[in-house]
């Protein structure tokens, strides 16, 4: 008899063990935490500009550097300071954006849009509005919640009918998960 229960034993581990083989084995992994990333624009373009390279378009790339409110020709300015204008910002790495924040050195006020751009040049509104003419310099932050597509690119409509004067963005940062 006693032979009898150590077969069965012996039978039904072969059992259990040959139905354990045909599952995967149940690993415990972790899901990588979402990284933020942070980048100055590396090329941009506009509707004009009011001199080169002093208030040209590029001057509106990288960080910043001006800490003053001041007229700074450090600084991206359009052409005439009075009309409906426009600066598109690309961006060296696509995020999934989160937030634009664009420094402005002098004229605050004139901002109207912000749209993000995508890896298929389709450009998405994001914000609109009046931007506030205080303090000066200062930082229009534009919070988004995280895109569904990788935006590559910030465009900026301005209408500086608004405030009759010019608007000088020194830098645009985008925020977004890499």
């Amino acid at each position: 008899m006693r032979r009898l229960w150590i077969l069965f034993g012996v039978v039904m581990c072969g059992v259990w063990l040959s139905a354990c083989a045909g599952q995967a084995p149940v690993v415990i992994g972790t899901t990588p935490t979402p990284q933020i990333f942070s980048q100055w624009a590396v090329a941009a373009e506009a509707s004009s500009q009011f001199a080169y390279p002093d208030w040209g378009v590029n001057r509106a790339t990288g960080a910043p550097e001006i800490q003053a409110c001041k007229d700074d020709s450090r600084a991206w300015a359009s052409a005439l300071g009075s009309g409906v204008e426009w600066l598109r910002l690309t961006y060296a790495r696509p995020v999934y954006a989160t937030e634009v924040r664009i420094y402005q050195t002098f004229g605050r006020g004139a901002i109207s849009r912000v749209s993000l751009i995508d890896e298929t040049g389709t450009a998405q509104r994001i914000w609109e509005g009046s931007d506030t003419s205080e303090p000066c310099p200062g930082t229009l932050v534009v919070a988004v919640p995280q895109t569904t597509v990788r935006i590559v690119g910030v465009l900026i409509d301005l209408d500086e009918s608004r405030t009759g004067f010019w608007n000088q963005i020194d830098a645009v940062e985008l925020i977004g998960v890499r």
